[in-house]
């Protein structure tokens, strides 16, 4: 198996700014939570599988990640080594 250096070849998060306004308002603990699976998939995005996430139908490569009674979409563009995560809300909003 081949190792990559720390840091090398790690992927971009990229928060919008309503998901921002979201985390603000957040427990220290639910904003613990969501920030570092991104911490963990920057690294290595295929680690996400361990997580409850589930990719989004007729969208490529986005996905929700749910935590707790929270749903968070993001999508991963590979070509530019980006996650950008782009909303952030309770599960009865989020898919209005």
């Amino acid at each position: 198996m081949r190792v990559r250096p720390k840091g090398f070849w790690v992927y971009k998060v990229k928060y919008r700014k309503q998901v921002i306004k979201f985390l603000q308002g957040q427990t220290k603990s639910i904003r613990e939570k969501i920030i570092g699976f991104f911490d963990e998939i920057k690294e290595d995005p295929s680690t996400f599988k361990t997580y409850d996430v589930k990719a989004m139908q007729g969208l490529d490569n986005h996905f929700r990640l749910r935590i707790s009674k929270y749903r968070i979409i993001f999508s991963i563009k590979n070509d530019i080594m980006v996650v950008e995560v782009i909303k952030a809300k309770s599960r009865g909003d989020i898919y209005k």
